[in-house]
Parts: structure tokens; C-alpha cells; sequence
């Protein structure tokens, strides 16, 4: 009898294994029906791998103990137990907060990493925190390690990204006041970056979510962050701003009252970058039935309309730049009634 070592990659091989054929829809229509139990799985890769065989007469028969013991143990070495794997991990993390400056953090940042590959699913995201995982969460976005920070920070985003469960979690244990706090002061654009991705996940398309944004003043934040001029954290930024304008009616007052408007006309008003193409979109938001921001396009102060019309002269014929050239235009439209 062969070793599970050495046929593991032979049941994988049968399983995935598929029947080849000149006519597609044939071929789906012999298609053999997924398994359900070990003995489905046996007569699956029997099945698919029929075409290869030599030819004879198809017949199904029992397996033997010694044969169904082999084939149980072999899918079972190849099985991952994730909730094993992720208890692991969380034991590990348990001790991040006494993780010193001048420590190896590698173990740290590959458990985190490991539990990532997991909770992209939300009911795994959901589990992980029913096992105690949430835990983790606060110690590592307090670590003396920007990269814990970061990390920290990615696994919330994720755990919370489209997931009510895991959003109504953080939300119970105002997380966003902490993210904001990092988004403000954290020296690390990185670790800002994450903390932005982590705010998103959880207040988009979450009227809780959002209200505690606006609760400990999450625009007047990020517009103060604006400032910095990193072009990653200002795609991000005007991205997640442009969105809940789409999403909540009354949030586009609330950005030109803080006076968002002249903050992005002195980003556009600079040399270009990529991040140009999301502020723009967000300017273009704001001006839509909004007096109140047109006017203060308006302003002589900014020379606004010269600076869309050279932005339009000097880029119109770039490829990449076709998004940005139709925001100055409908910019333009809306606040000076050009075409």
C-alpha cells in the first residue's frame, strides 16, 4: 500500500481532473456530480479520470477496509483544521504588547499574515471572533512597531470589510476613535494609510458606522490629513469621502461648511499626480446642487477657472488623464456654465 505522502498529490490530481472534449456542452453534460461523502469522492475521480484509462467496462464496487482507511487518512492530511490554525496564531499575538523596540517581530507579523489568508471569508471573519481573536486587535494598534500597527490595522479592515457582524463588534468597542487618532498622529504613512482602509470598511454603508465618524469628527480629521500630500493617502481619502457623499445626502454640506473646497483646489492647483483623478471627482460631487460650493469656486481668490482650463490644455491629450479632463469639464459646467 502506498505511503499518504506519496499519493497525496495523486487524489488531488484525480479530484481536479476534468474530461476533455471537442464539444464544450457535452462535456458539461458528463460532467460527474460533486461529492458529498468519501465514497462520492471516490467515484467523482473515478469518474473524471475515466477518458484516461485504458478501455474497459466501467464498474463500481466497495472498497476495501484497508483501501477506504488509506484514501480517509490521505484527504485528511491534506485538510486544514482553520479554526486550529487560527487559535495558533491568536496565542501567539497574545503577547504583542510586550514586544520590545529592538525585537524580532517576524513571528508577529506572520501570524497576522496567516490569519488574513483566512478571514477574507465572513464566516470565518465571524468565527475568528467567537474564538476570542478580537483580543488582538487593540494590543496590536498600540505596538511600539509600525508594522504591527499597519498590520493590526489591515486585519480589522478586512475582518470588517461588507461583514455586519464583525462592523457591529467594533463599533460596540469604538474602535473608530482610536483608528482616527492614528489616521491624525500616527508619523508612519503607512500606518495611516491602514487605519484610512480600516474606517472605510467599517462606516461605509453603515448608518452607525458613519454616525460615530462624524461623532469624533472624522472629516474635520481627514481634512487636516489632506495637507500631508501623499498621493496614496489622498486617493484613499477623497475616494472614501466621494463615496459617502453618493451614499449620505446631507454629507456634502458638512465638507463644504468645513471648507473642504479651497483644501482641493490648492491640491489640484499643484503639480499633478495620480491622486488628482479622485480629488477632482470629489470637487465634482461637491459643486453638484450646491450653492453654497460653487460660489466659493466662484471666489477670483483661487483664479479656479483658469487653473481647470490649463490643467484641461495641458492633459487633454494624455491617454491616462481622460477621467480627470472630463471632472474639469463638468466642473466647469456646474460652477462657470461653460461647455
Amino acid at each position: 500500500m502506498p505511503s499518504i505522502e506519496e499519493n497525496k498529490s495523486e487524489v488531488a490530481g484525480a479530484i481536479c481532473a476534468a474530461p476533455e472534449s471537442n464539444n464544450e456542452s457535452q462535456a458539461v453534460s458528463q460532467q460527474p456530480r460533486q461529492p458529498t461523502n468519501l465514497q462520492g469522492l471516490l467515484r467523482f475521480a473515478m469518474e473524471a479520470t475515466k477518458s484516461e484509462d485504458a478501455p474497459s467496462d466501467s464498474q463500481f464496487h466497495q472498497m476495501d477496509e484497508e483501501r477506504k482507511k488509506w484514501l480517509e487518512e490521505a484527504i485528511k492530511s491534506m485538510s486544514v483544521d482553520v479554526i486550529q490554525v487560527l487559535q495558533k496564531q491568536i496565542e501567539i499575538l497574545k503577547n504583542v504588547n510586550e514586544i520590545k523596540s529592538d525585537d524580532d517581530i517576524s513571528e508577529y507579523e506572520s501570524a497576522i499574515n496567516i490569519i488574513l489568508d483566512h478571514i477574507d471569508n465572513i464566516d470565518i471573519a465571524c468565527d475568528f471572533h467567537k474564538i476570542g481573536g478580537f483580543m488582538i486587535l487593540y494590543p496590536c494598534l498600540k505596538s511600539s512597531h509600525a508594522m504591527i500597527r499597519s498590520a493590526g490595522c489591515e486585519l480589522l479592515a478586512e475582518l470588517c470589510q461588507n461583514n455586519p457582524y464583525c462592523q457591529q463588534v467594533v463599533l460596540d468597542n469604538e474602535f473608530i476613535p482610536k483608528l482616527l487618532d492614528m489616521i491624525e498622529k500616527d508619523e508612519n504613512i503607512l500606518v495611516g494609510l491602514k487605519a484610512l482602509y480600516a474606517v472605510s470598511s467599517i462606516v461605509r454603508h453603515n448608518p452607525e458606522g458613519f454616525n460615530q465618524f462624524i461623532h469624533y469628527n472624522g472629516p474635520a480629521i481627514l481634512l487636516t490629513t489632506l495637507s500631508k500630500g501623499d498621493d496614496r493617502f489622498l486617493k484613499k481619502a477623497t475616494f472614501m469621502l466621494s463615496t459617502l457623499c453618493d451614499c449620505e445626502p446631507d454629507f456634502k454640506s458638512r465638507l463644504v461648511f468645513l471648507e473642504y473646497v479651497p483644501t482641493l483646489i490648492s491640491l489640484v492647483s499643484k503639480e499633478r499626480q495620480s491622486s488628482h483623478e479622485f480629488v477632482l471627482a470629489l470637487l465634482a460631487s461637491l459643486v453638484e446642487d450646491n450653492a453654497t460650493a460653487i460660489n466659493e469656486c466662484r471666489n477670483t481668490k483661487y483664479n479656479f477657472q483658469e487653473v481647470l482650463q490649463t490643467y484641461i490644455k495641458k492633459f487633454e491629450a494624455q491617454e491616462e488623464c481622460m477621467e480627470e479632463i472630463q471632472h474639469c469639464k463638468r466642473i466647469l459646467h456646474l460652477v462657470f456654465g461653460l461647455n
